[in-house]
């Protein structure tokens, strides 16, 4: 009888788990993916019904979605008709028919889709003073909708150099506006703001985020890639941080894009270190933009810092430090 129960529930874990198993054969919570752009670097995308698949397969229970607050220009001069911001010289410009994009698409999915996603607004041009303003609008335009602001840009090596117009930074005058706003409406925001430049390996960016950070302790400020980006190669990272986290409590840090595989996985032992100290700041995200054929393994490669991590801490990671930013 205790033989047959204990087929019983391995069957049970293996086939009727609602995430996939590690390697140590215990479950893993469902995914809350903070970080997806719904559309890429010209506006398309693959939509929801691929994206819902893509999350199912993932073990995805929920996600953070936004556009694509930038435009990569299709320039007469370009061999190729560019997808990505690397794709070409061409410029680049700040799109507000982005977040229109997203809501025209989401607003159409039955319920059971829209319950599985939280909009972010992102379509702003981060050095335009007006740019609370238009965030003021499309708020209320779709009451009750957008949960949040972002993935907005500041800093972001080339696609900075590619964009029309002045670098946007971290504490911009047209930012700190942003950030009231958000604070005033209870919305967090999630930035890109690099820690460096593609040739420094000193944070020299730093100190514009720990001024928005300083002057804005009511907004709650989610640093996208732990301020990494391409070819940005800053070895103090980690040790940078601690610092911040330990000095503003109103920063979170989301792990997505290539903070990952550069930093992360060659060291797991040592970011798994700095996450057990700061538990309930650190989160999870695919970065993927727009196309989901290779969404499952964006969430699966996050599998050896999770086993590393003690269960209650990669719950956190996994959903519940951004649920609870989403709940406030």
């Amino acid at each position: 009888m205790v033989q047959i129960f204990r087929i019983a529930l391995v069957f049970l874990l293996l086939f009727a788990s609602p995430s996939p198993l590690p390697a140590g054969g215990h479950t893993r919570p469902l995914f809350v993916d903070n970080h997806i752009h719904y559309v890429d670097f010209v506006q398309e995308t693959d939509g929801f019904e691929k994206l819902i698949a893509a999350m199912d397969k993932a073990g995805v229970e929920k996600a953070v979605i936004f556009g694509m607050p930038m435009v990569k220009m299709w320039s007469e001069s370009d061999p190729v008709r560019p997808s990505y911001y690397l794709d070409t010289d061409s410029r680049a410009y700040f799109y507000s028919g982005t977040d229109f994009i997203l809501a025209h698409d989401l607003m159409k999915q039955p319920e059971k889709v829209r319950a599985r996603f939280f909009p972010f607004i992102c379509g702003v041009n981060t050095t335009d003073i007006n740019a609370a303003d238009q965030i003021e609008r499309v708020l209320a335009m779709y009451p009750g909708f957008w949960k949040g602001i972002g993935e907005i840009m500041s800093r972001h090596d080339d696609l900075t150099a590619f964009t029309y117009g002045e670098p946007p930074r971290a504490d911009h005058p047209a930012l700190m506006r942003i950030y009231k706003t958000a604070a005033r409406h209870g919305l967090p925001v999630l930035i890109h703001h690099n820690i460096s430049s593609a040739w420094h390996r000193e944070p020299i960016y730093l100190k514009e985020l720990e001024r928005a950070l300083q002057e804005n302790p009511r907004t709650t400020i989610i640093w996208a890639h732990a301020g990494i980006s391409r070819r940005v190669d800053v070895p103090t990272l980690r040790t940078d941080l601690r610092r911040v986290l330990a000095s503003y409590p109103n920063l979170f840090v989301d792990i997505s894009w290539v903070v990952y595989p550069d930093y992360i996985e060659k060291d797991i032992k040592g970011w798994a270190a700095l996450i057990e100290d700061f538990p309930d700041r650190i989160m999870i995200g695919s970065d993927k933009v727009g196309r989901w054929d290779t969404y499952p393994g964006e969430i699966a490669k996050y599998g050896r810092l999770l086993d590393s991590l003690k269960p209650e801490t990669a719950a956190k990671l996994a959903r519940g430090n951004i649920m609870r930013i989403l709940s406030r």
